[in-house]
């Protein structure tokens, strides 16, 4: 393995010796702390604080000490905590994560949020991957280039960050959450929050999945689903209850699915993901340990051009055969596996412990540490015109991580000071082969001469301290100043033909940076405010500078230039916001109701636009950009019967610069790729019950709207727009419990079943215009697609205990 030494800087020294000297004291408390005086409950970012053992929330009340303890470790966001912060939040719940069926993934939950767009090509499939959008800025790939930010969402599991630390392709896909019934709720904080609930990629926001947790009580669910397309799944969850201040869980699932595209090729997909957690109570706080595993095989249909070209055809280029095109061959044709073929697995395994001390009534303590290895692979054979090279791909990285901070409440304060250390190294590999003789399942590289080549490691050090006081001089008014001190370390290593199997002579490394490294050292201040002049509503306000490094491709992996790291510039954000919050718990026919409306401004500068080439090389623009809009959600249960819940984003981005690959003249005023102008979400929930039978119909309605095209042949944003569409969703839940007095322990059984797409709508989520390496010929300029899932069915069966 390669190194290279460094000289500590001041902060890596000080984040050090705290670390160190927190032990000792950690003991130390643990030994003399007899009395719980104080309880852990959430803070208003979603991070863990001290809270006193009278102001736990309501759903600890009358529970016994442990049971409180359990209760704590519980990182879900409660519309109080919502209602109280100076930032804007959500958490996504149960129902939502529901709307779309059990055989949904991350990104569909996520899209029943306020300013949050999906899209992606395997409809509502947990099995594939979607590109995700909080308020303009992205994770996740969905195979079209142009986002100007597409790793500045910060995604946790249970806490813990997921994300790759410099990945430009794929820092965080959506199928490593692939069994949303292990997920008791999804918190999002949008923009970069305060410095105790920011991490490295938190530009635009962070969201973190928060899974079934360990309880007092022991329990279970079960379930079973099928559907379209040959949907299967299947998903539990085990609770052992408390024993001597001990409790578990172990949740997991399993789901399959085939495309919805219509050929020869029924591209099946399958799914699996397992967690499993302890948690530990005593006096003084919690300790838990807790890991992951997910993975996710599918063979990713191709895109269909939306209009006829000549000589495209269902058998390739110039074939006697069928023009290609949703026109022609049919809106959701593909192409047969012999003609195109890519398979990719995403795998993930993460361990972590947590640990939660009282060190006295005023001082907490609160420590994590975890290691995460992630991997994908792409496996491509495309025999669609002669000369095509066959593609493996196989990223991976290993993640090394800490983070520590105390909190001390103080008269009218509260202050909260740490940091946390990341150690990554990813290693960039990428190996083209001839495609003559390769068999359609063949692993690309391994019996097969390379052609074109990338072989880079990036070895990362991420540091960060922060400051944050949360300060009420009246009971009305909190201010919470912060201050974050980050550092990014990047050691590049172009490995040249290290790892590659068979290079024939004249073969092309992609990489044209020698080895390198670069350090930036940046200041992150913030400030919020929140001032609630009635007990029901609040008027906020916050502004932030945060910083992220650049992505692998900057420092030049998968870069035909030379990258010139003297110019090189870590990736900066000025976000600010405005808005205005109401939580009204019983009046008139307004119960449990929120409402939040909020106007953002957020300009990306020092952006690095990725530009996927067709022979597996990438270009990179130069840009920076304002993203801005309005989001307003509202949520109420106007009657025990009925839940409503409404949310509309208005967004309006452009560019203030772009360079193109390779220079140029600046453009400016450029629309941002893929940013709806208008997206509206709407549920309607209702329930009844009928001799112990519970009914529970629901609607959900989704409005995407007018997106800009980006244009790979021009490599720029474009002023050609997709149109926008409607998806409206229906389903219905039967629950009873009358089937216990045959079935001892069991407590319901629940039955659902569901329509996605009700009205069969044809539409497309994702657009591009073309430059022609996708299918050769004169394809270059045309539009290609991925067309949205037709009408779909599912049905559910499901029993706790």
């Amino acid at each position: 393995m390669k190194t290279n030494r460094r000289i500590l800087s001041p902060l890596c020294l000080v984040l050090a010796a705290t670390g160190i000297c927190s032990f000792p004291g950690m003991v130390l408390a643990a030994d003399r702390i007899t009395a719980a005086t104080t309880s852990s409950s959430l803070a208003q970012d979603g991070s863990q604080s001290i809270t006193n053992i009278g102001e736990v929330n309501a759903e600890s009340i009358g529970l016994s000490s442990t049971a409180k303890q359990l209760a704590s470790t519980d990182e879900k966001l409660t519309k109080k905590q919502i209602f109280t912060s100076t930032q804007s939040e959500t958490v996504i719940n149960k129902k939502q994560m529901e709307a779309f069926g059990p055989a949904s993934g991350a990104a569909q939950a996520l899209s029943t949020a306020p300013g949050v767009t999906v899209r992606g090509y395997a409809g509502i499939a947990a099995t594939g991957r979607y590109a995700i959008s909080v308020r303009g800025v992205k994770t996740g790939w969905a195979s079209v280039a142009g986002d100007p930010e597409r790793n500045g969402i910060s995604v946790l599991f249970d806490g813990i960050p997921m994300n790759d630390l410099v990945s430009n392709n794929g820092s965080w896909d959506s199928n490593e959450i692939p069994i949303l019934q292990m997920i008791s709720g999804i918190n999002v904080i949008y923009g970069p929050g305060n410095p105790s609930s920011r991490w490295f990629d938190s530009l635009g926001g962070t969201i973190n999945f928060v899974p079934v947790q360990p309880s007092a009580k022991p329990g279970a669910n079960v379930g079973m689903e099928f559907g379209s397309n040959g949907t299967l799944g299947t998903h539990f969850d085990l609770r052992t209850g408390a024993h001597d201040g001990w409790s578990g869980v172990l949740a997991g699932g399993y789901t399959q699915n085939n495309t919805f595209r219509t050929g020869t090729f029924n591209a099946p997909s399958r799914a699996f993901a397992y967690f499993g957690k302890v948690v530990k109570t005593f006096h003084t706080g919690t300790f838990s340990i807790g890991g992951y595993v997910d993975s996710a095989n599918e063979f990713r249909p191709n895109f269909i051009p939306v209009s006829p070209i000549q000589g495209i055809t269902t058998q390739g280029l110039n074939a006697n055969a069928p023009l290609y095109s949703q026109a022609t061959s049919g809106y959701y044709d593909s192409l047969p596996e012999s003609v195109w073929f890519k398979q990719l697995k995403v795998q993930d395994y993460m361990l972590y412990s947590k640990l939660h001390l009282q060190l006295d009534r005023q001082l907490g303590l609160h420590e994590m540490l975890w290691y995460r290895h992630g991997h994908r692979l792409h496996n491509r054979i495309n025999n669609f015109q002669p000369g095509n090279t066959t593609e493996y791909y196989y990223p991976n990285s290993s993640t090394f991580g800490d983070k520590l901070y105390f909190d001390w409440r103080l008269p009218y304060n509260q202050v909260k000071a740490g940091g946390y250390w990341i150690q990554q190294q990813e290693n960039s590999f990428f190996s083209g082969t001839a495609n003559a003789g390769v068999p359609q399942t063949a692993i690309a590289s391994i019996s097969n001469p390379t052609v074109q080549y990338n072989s880079d490691t990036t070895d990362t050090t991420y540091l960060a301290g922060f400051l944050q006081d949360s300060i009420r001089p009246i009971h009305a008014l909190k201010i919470t100043p912060g201050l974050d001190a980050v550092e990014f370390a990047t050691q590049f290593y172009n490995n040249g033909t290290e790892g590659i199997p068979y290079p024939v002579p004249g073969a092309v490394n992609f990489t044209a940076t020698p080895n390198s490294s670069k350090t930036f050292t940046r200041l992150e201040p913030s400030v919020g405010v929140r001032y609630a002049p009635v007990q029901w509503g609040a008027v906020y306000a916050n502004y932030a500078i945060t910083y992220q490094n650049p992505n692998n491709g900057a420092f030049g992996a998968y870069n035909g230039s030379v990258v010139n790291y003297n110019t090189l510039q870590p990736v900066k954000s000025t976000d600010y916001e405005v808005g205005a919050k109401f939580l009204v718990r019983n009046w008139m026919f307004l119960h449990d109701f929120s409402l939040n409306i909020n106007y953002y401004h957020d300009l990306l500068s020092n952006e690095t636009v990725a530009i996927a080439l067709a022979n597996g090389t990438q270009e990179f623009a130069g840009a920076s950009a304002t993203l801005n809009g309005v989001n307003l959600s509202v949520m109420d249960s106007p009657s025990p019967h009925w839940h409503l819940y409404a949310n509309l984003g208005l967004n309006h981005s452009y560019y203030n610069s772009y360079i193109p690959s390779g220079g140029g003249a600046t453009m400016s005023g450029l629309p941002v790729s893929y940013n709806p102008n208008l997206t509206l979400t709407s549920g309607i929930y209702y329930k009844t019950f009928v001799d112990g039978l519970l009914i529970a119909p629901n609607l959900v309605d989704q409005y995407t709207g007018a997106q800009y095209l980006f244009n790979n042949l021009a490599g720029a944003p474009s002023q050609q727009m997709m149109p926008g569409y409607n998806v409206l969703n229906a389903g219905v839940t039967l629950k009873t419990g009358i089937l216990d007095r045959y079935v001892p322990t069991l407590k319901s059984v629940s039955l659902s079943a569901g329509i996605t797409n009700l009205l069969g709508r044809k539409y497309n989520p994702i657009e591009y215009i073309t430059s022609g390496g996708y299918f050769g010929g004169n394809s270059a300029g045309a539009i290609l697609a991925d067309p949205g899932a037709p009408r779909q069915y599912y049905v559910a069966l499901s029993a706790s205990f």
